[in-house]
This record gives C-alpha cells, structure tokens and sequence, in this order.
C-alpha cells in the first residue's frame, strides 16, 4: 500500500467515526412509524408551547388590591368630616410627588404602555448601552489586552540542514500584553510588549535549543482624511461607517430630545390634574344647583292646594320635582364620557361641563396618583378667578417660540440633522492613514538571569536593537454611491425637520390667538352670565313676593323660572372655569406653564470630576484669548 493511498483511507475512516458520533439516530421505517402500533412522540412544535405566567412578584410585589369598594355616595355623603379639602396646588404637589410614570386621562396607560413617559425616561437614554453618552464615551476608553499561545510542533523535512537531520521539535511560547487607546481626532495608538519563548533541536543554533525575544514596540494609526479631526469623532464616534452615526455629540442631543419629550409630558400632567380638579369643581357646583332647583320645586309642590280642580298642576309641580330628582342621581353619580383634558379641542384643554361628582372625583384621584377609594371624596376649596387679566401680545408669542418644548425638540431634531449631514459628507473623502511603528528588540538564552551573557531583558534596555516602519494606507470605494446616498438622505431629512418645525411655530400662532380670543370671549360672558343670575334671581323674588300678597302667579311662569335659574347658575359656574382655564391655557400656549404653577426641572448635579473638568476647559480658554502681555522695557536709541 502506497502512501497516497494510506492517507486516504485514514481520511475515509476518519470521516466514518465523526459521522458515526455526530448523526447517529435509530433508523425507523416509515410504514412502521405510521402504523398503529408504534407509539409516535410530539414533535416540538406551535401545538405543544404552554404559556407560562410573568413571575413579577420579585421585583414588584403582590398585586395592589383596594380593599376599600367605591362610595354610594348621597347627599349626606357630602358633609365635611367625609371630604377633603384641596387646592389646585395641593393637587400639583401630590400629583407631582407620586407620578413615576407621567398619566394620561386618555387611557394610554393600558392600551399603549409603550408609548408612557416615565421620570426615567432621560435616564434610559443618557444609560443606553448603544446609543447613550456614556457608550459613545467608552469608544475612547483605553483596552488592555493580553494572549499566552503555546504552540508544540513535530515535523520531518526534506532538508537535513533544518531541526536535526530533517526532523524538527520545537516549544514555542508567545505571550503579549498591551493597551489600546482611541484618540479624540480619530487616531489609534498601540503599546506592547511581546516575549517568544523558542525551544528547538535547531543544530544551528547560537545560544543552544532555548532563546527569548523580548519586543516593546508602539504604534500609531491616524487618519489624514476619511475619520479625521475632532468634529467627525465627536459627532460620527471613531471608527463610524455610513448610516452607523454614534458620537458623543449625537448621543447627547438624542438625551436632549428625550428630556424635551419629559418636559412636556410634566407639562401636560400639570395641565390635566388642573383639568380634572376643575372638572369636579363644577360637579359640585352643579349637584348644589340642582339639590336648590329641586327644593325650590318641592316647596312650589307643597302650596299648591289638594282639590280636583288642581291636580292638573299638581302632576306638573311633581314632573318638574321628579325630573330634578334624576338630575340630581346623575349629577351625584356621572357617566364615564370623555372630559376635560388636553388636545381636546385646544392644547391645553378645552372645558366640558359634564358633571358627575362621583367619576370626576374618581378621575382627580387618577390623575393625581391617589388611591381611587379611601372611603372619603376630595372637595375643591379654591373658586376660579373673576379679576380681569390680559397679557401683551408681542412678548407672549415671543415666549411661546422660546419655551414650548415642542418647538424645543424639534430644534434638537435639527440640530442632529445637522450634524448628520457635516458627518456623512467626511465619507466623500478617500480613507487615508498614517502608519508609524517603532520596535525594541531584545533577544537571548534567559529572560531575567543577570548572570547570563545573553539576557533578553538587558539586551532590550540596551537599546543596540531597534526598527521602526512608516507609511500610509490607502482606500477609496469607486464612485462613492452609499456616501453620496448618505449625504442626500441627510439633506432631505434636514429639510423636512426645518419644514416641520416651521409648520409648528404657525400652530403655536394659531393655538395662542385662540387663547387671547377665548379669554376676552370667556370674561364677557362670565360678566353676563352673572347679570343673567343675577336677573332671575329677582324674577323669582318678585314671584315669591307676589304668590305671599295672594296673588299666585301662573304655574307655568314659577316652573319655568325654576329651570331658566338652574340653567342660569350652571351657565355661570362653567364661564368661571372656562375663564380659569382660559387663563392656564395662555401659560400653556406661551410654554410658561411650568413657572405659572411653580413648577422647575432640573438635571441630577455634575459629578466632582466635571466640575473639575469644566474648570480647567475655562482656565485653558482663559489663556487662550488672553491679550498679550510685554513687560517694560527701557532701552535707548543707538
């Protein structure tokens, strides 16, 4: 058997046995397989998955359950030792205190969860381990590296001059060390050190079958043109393709758009627990209006007299009392429609006078983060204004394009679009880099014995060996398609946002003129409106007046006036909230929302580090830019 032959059937059998423990499987006839007497298994498939329950227990606790059931709340439900009494302030400052998560009044919370802001929000993106500030930071952190390779070699040559008499045993050991540190304008520096350990039957060696070579060299990589200079690094990040832009500068504006998205949805929150607090104000100024309607009626009821000659309009005494009754169930009660809130109409909110004590009671505790049954219901103890306020048209929309956040997150969209564009257009440039490299070498029998002739480690600190290499590495796609696509793709995009956030600032136009034009409209009809109470009031007075003289008035005169009352007061009280809300609204369009209920955010404090950091930037550009400075000198001419 020759040996060409040998080597193949060593590789035939070699392939048998991987085959034989790879793929060995119990071979099963398929007629066999489908007959009813051999058991067939379940195959892992869509009918075989079993849903499993989300263990949360861990992280959030067992379920919060009230214990305590909603209220069937009457009218001697409303005395004071079963209310709480609350301002709008009091409601900003719980509803504030207790809101990890920003809600909503239009169910987002359970239909999108996804879609809630959070308090942790910015936190989650500035700690985002792709897209984050602190992972575009780590790409110029310093890596330590480090191998040990061991490497033993038995060959036979077809040379006698190599190994001993062509067979050749060798050790070989190679280890390494080194760092690596990326710098801001893109270059990338190297320093190691390296030690092979050889050991052979080499018959030609000078130092016998042990040698060591000890090698400390450094090496720079920097980019001339493609990647170069602190502004790609700092917008792009080193090491950028096309499309795959993640610089410092990038990542910090995505943390600013994040906490321009968390300001207004704060914004918002601040809006809707005032919408709400609102909302049930008017509850109870409603059930109070027509808990006096129905009164009023009651007391008509009973002088009138009982004969035949008036049951006519006793039926109709106790229909107008009846249908008061069932105002009164539904003003106690309420339905679950939809209210006050923003973007329902303007920005802000716009004001729907519904009613229903118990469900705007039950939304005010929503919103603001209270339990929705304690066994008590929340009073407001604060009126809306009737002073007259206006505002200066000129410095309000000046407000308004500085401060909404909208238009603030749309400028940040921008400004990345920006930089997106002077980063795609460093990838029209060719890649260029400048290689340098410098070697010590040192090389002998022992590594660290003083008392050989030949020590590797003395032979490096003498420095008798030493190599260097320079020279550039060029690289060019053809045609540069994807940077050309990546650089017109970046100017439509910038001409969108810009597009996008000129459309915004006509719509904050459009959203402050509407509140300048409802606060006018909503303090004029506020002051008739109260004329108008006023009016009815003595209507009815002089009715009650005439009825005491003996001179009973017309039935459907007194009910009427009853109802034109009711309808009087609660046009009332829904003009004082609108004029309210009309005020919030003005702050809410002017983006001053925040300051009108003493509301501040701000970011955790700067580590100690950057203070320190920002302190020696400041020094540095101090020097800078300062003037030059000669000291006198006194001389004489020669």
């Amino acid at each position: 058997m020759d040996n060409r032959t040998h080597h193949l059937l060593v590789i035939a059998l070699t392939i048998q046995m991987i085959g034989g423990c790879g793929f060995h499987s119990q071979k099963v006839n398929f007629r066999e397989a489908c007959s009813p007497g051999v058991p067939l298994h379940p195959s892992c498939g869509p009918q075989e998955l079993r849903p499993a329950d989300a263990d949360v227990e861990c992280c959030v606790g067992l379920p919060m359950m009230e214990t305590i059931s909603p209220l069937d709340i009457d009218e001697e439900s409303l005395s004071p030792q079963n209310t709480i009494p609350l301002t709008v302030d009091d409601c900003l400052r719980y509803a504030l205190e207790n809101s990890r998560v920003v809600r909503d009044l239009g169910g987002a919370l359970l239909r999108s969860p996804d879609s809630v802001v959070t308090r942790f929000d910015p936190a989650l993106q500035y700690s985002n381990a792709q897209t984050g500030e602190q992972a575009a930071l780590s790409a110029f952190d310093a890596n330590l590296f480090a191998s040990a390779l061991f490497e033993k070699n038995d060959r036979e040559l077809n040379n006698r001059f190599f190994g001993n008499q062509g067979v050749f045993l060798q050790d070989l050991h190679n280890y390494e060390l080194g760092v690596r540190k990326r710098s801001a304008t893109g270059g990338l520096m190297t320093l190691r050190q390296q030690i092979v350990y050889d050991n052979n039957n080499q018959l030609s060696n000078g130092f016998g079958p042990n040698t060591y070579d000890n090698i400390v060299d450094a090496e720079i990589r920097h980019p001339l043109m493609q990647g170069a200079g602190t502004q790609f690094n700092r917008i792009a990040g080193p090491g950028a393709s096309v499309g795959q832009l993640n610089g410092v500068l990038i990542s910090r504006v995505r943390t600013d758009i994040s906490l321009s998205e968390f300001e207004k949805a704060v914004i918002d929150l601040l809006a809707d627990v005032e919408n709400a607090y609102w909302d049930l104000y008017y509850a109870y100024r409603d059930l109070e209006a027509k808990i006096d309607a129905r009164d009023i009626a009651k007391d008509t009821l009973k002088r009138l007299p009982k004969n035949a000659t008036s049951s006519g309009d006793v039926a109709q005494a106790e229909e107008q009392v009846f249908r008061f009754e069932a105002e009164i169930i539904d003003a106690l009660n309420g339905r679950a429609i939809d209210g006050t809130r923003t973007n329902n109409g303007s920005s802000g909110g716009t004001f729907r006078a519904i009613g229903g004590l118990r469900f705007q009671e039950r939304k005010l505790r929503l919103i603001m983060g209270m339990p929705i049954n304690d066994g008590q219901l929340i009073r407001p103890a604060e009126a809306p204004t009737d002073a007259p306020v206006t505002y200066d048209w000129n410095a309000s929309i000046a407000e308004a394009l500085h401060n909404r956040p909208e238009l603030k997150r749309q400028e940040w969209i921008i400004k990345q679009r920006q930089l997106e564009l002077t980063a795609n257009r460093n990838f029209l440039k060719p890649q260029l880099d400048l290689i340098g490299r410098y070697r010590f070498r040192g090389f002998g029998d022992r590594l660290l014995d003083d008392d050989s002739v030949s020590n590797a480690t003395a032979s490096l600190l003498s420095g008798d060996m030493q190599e260097w290499q320079v020279g550039v590495e060029y690289q060019s796609p053809v045609g540069f398609r994807r940077a050309h696509a990546a650089v017109r793709n970046s100017q439509i995009a910038l001409k969108r946002e810009v597009n996008v956030l000129q459309e915004q600032q006509r719509s904050v136009h459009f959203g402050l003129s509407n509140t300048f034009n409802e606060l006018k409209r909503a303090f004029d009809n506020m002051t008739l409106q109260k004329q108008r109470v006023d009016a009815i009031i003595r209507q009815l007075n002089a009715l009650e007046t005439k009825a005491a003289s003996g001179d009973n008035p017309a039935l459907d005169v007194r009910l009427e006036t009853h109802r034109r009352l009711l309808d009087a007061r609660l046009r009332f009280h829904q003009a004082q909230i609108e004029y309210a809300m009309a005020i919030r609204n003005v702050h809410f369009e002017k983006g001053t929302l925040l300051t009108y209920c003493n509301v501040s955010l701000s970011e955790s404090a700067p580590t100690v580090e950057a203070y320190r950091d920002a302190a020696v930037v400041e020094e540095s550009r101090r020097v800078q830019y300062a003037p030059a400075h000669r000291d006198p000198v006194v001389g004489k001419n020669r």
